[in-house]
């Protein structure tokens, strides 16, 4: 009985825990990203972003469905997110020229950074004062830091499968432009869709339809050529993600 007691216990610990636990595994990636960086490895650490994605969206999902909270564990969500999303990108770009780059490159990584900051460090103030409990916004306002994040990662994908593959490099040419952008991004007041919102929301047969047989056409092209559909959907999510936004402006000047 004492046993049974104390396996329940384990097991309560272990609930109250699991949400950041999960976000200690995002923390994890960022950590094995920079060491892969390090050794000049920047396709393992590129996907070790794009797991660390992964985990960060598990974890608010799973505090909402177990019901726990920890005082501290949103603090270490946002400096995981600091590590993995704010500095792995920008040295994966410099990187890119094996410590060779222009001044200006590492600039341009450290304004990404910097930018990266500053968007984590105004989340968290809003998040520690927000005492009203105002209703969470459909959309994120500005490009939040991990897809700013995983769109880099992608771009490092790609670069290395097109070279592999066609010897093309202008990828790597544009990457320190595409993180100016997304530095940008980052900070302005332009409203982004939220994916697991729109996913998730309620839609009839025929579109709900539609959206499978879209999804695991997808899925399909993502398992065949990886590098490109994950670099394509981040893309596109960065150019048109705002779409709603732009649908309600049309609508009202009709």
């Amino acid at each position: 009985m004492k046993n049974l007691l104390f396996f329940q216990q384990i097991l309560a610990k272990i609930k109250n825990y699991l949400a950041t636990i999960v976000s200690m595994g995002n923390l994890a990636c960022g950590f094995g990203a920079i060491v892969f960086i390090i050794n000049n490895e920047l396709v393992y650490a590129a996907w070790l972003v794009i797991a660390a994605m992964v985990f960060d969206g598990l974890d608010g999902q799973i505090a909402r469905l177990t019901k726990t909270t920890v005082a501290w564990g949103a603090h270490l969500d946002t400096l995981a997110d600091l590590i993995t999303f704010g500095l792995v990108p920008a040295f994966l770009i410099g990187r890119l020229g094996a410590y060779n780059a222009p001044i200006a490159v590492w600039f341009v990584c450290f304004f990404y950074t910097l930018c990266a900051t500053i968007r984590l460090a105004k989340f968290e103030f809003e998040s520690v004062n927000n005492s009203s409990g105002k209703k969470r916004s459909n959309c994120f306002t500005g490009l939040p830091s991990t897809l700013a994040g995983g769109t880099v990662a992608s771009l490092i994908l790609l670069d290395a499968y097109l070279k592999t593959t066609l010897n093309y490099q202008a990828v790597a040419t544009c990457l320190p432009s595409v993180i100016f952008v997304l530095s940008i991004l980052m900070l302005s007041k332009v409203p982004y869709i939220r994916i697991v919102d729109l996913v998730g929301s309620k839609r009839d047969r025929i579109s709900l339809l539609i959206t499978s047989v879209l999804f695991f056409t997808l899925l399909v092209f993502f398992l065949l050529y990886p590098s490109i559909m994950l670099a394509l959907g981040f893309c596109v999510y960065v150019i048109i993600g705002n779409q709603r936004v732009f649908r309600k402006k049309a609508i009202h000047s009709t």
